[in-house]
């Protein structure tokens, strides 16, 4: 699950630009800014999300706009004629926030960035504020149930289609998310195969479930 909400000051942008606005804030449109952030996320190269993941994650993905009419700065409020100023907030399962940050910061940063009337100043000054907040356990639900972190990566690991294999032996597929990359978070070793993983969650569905097999 991801829910993001986006703080402007009213009047900023018309409501179709607002609209492009929320759309380029998107699962799917975040993860284009990979190649561009990827010295900030130490992300490897060739680094990409399952395509089944990203759809599933999409569906779940929800982002909305808050126009506020009354945006106080520095003990004084801001001047419809001053530029826009941003708060991003997202929400994350609390065990993803600190791996997640630094993608979701810098991402974000660049799609308001690219928004922006003057792009290079949210870079230069302080106008773009992005918060990841990590949603405890037990703290979220869907289909009027909680979904915790281990229901989660079930889904995700369902959701999962088909990845070929990379031809570079050192770029690793996650069994249970279907991540490609070559730097991955975590690895375990099971009859003489080296399996990687992207997150520490996925390590340990992923042995969870050989456990669940050998007890059999």
């Amino acid at each position: 699950m991801m829910f993001l909400e986006l703080y402007v000051p009213r009047g900023t942008y018309s409501a179709d630009q607002l609209r492009r606005l929320a759309e380029s804030l998107t699962m799917k449109q975040l993860l284009t800014h990979v190649d561009a952030i990827r010295d900030v996320i130490d992300a490897s190269e060739g680094s990409s999300a399952n395509p089944g993941v990203l759809d599933f994650l999409e569906s779940i993905n929800h982002v909305v706009v808050h126009e506020i009419g009354t945006w106080i700065v520095g003990g004084r409020a801001l001047g419809p004629a001053e530029p826009p100023r941003y708060v991003a907030r997202v929400y994350v399962p609390g065990p993803w926030r600190k791996p997640l940050s630094p993608f979701f910061i810098a991402s974000i940063t660049r799609a308001l960035a690219q928004a922006d009337p003057e792009p290079e100043r949210c870079y230069r000054e302080p106008v773009v504020e992005v918060q990841v907040v990590g949603v405890p356990e037990g703290g979220y639900g869907v289909f009027g149930r909680v979904v915790g972190e281990t229901a989660l990566i079930e889904m995700i690991s369902e959701a999962k289609t088909d990845t070929p294999v990379p031809d570079d032996p050192e770029v690793l597929i996650d069994p249970v998310c279907g991540m490609v990359a070559g730097d991955m978070v975590a690895t375990l070793e099971h009859d003489g195969t080296t399996y990687g993983f992207c997150s520490l969650g996925c390590r340990r569905h992923f042995a969870d479930k050989l456990a669940e097999e050998a007890a059999r």
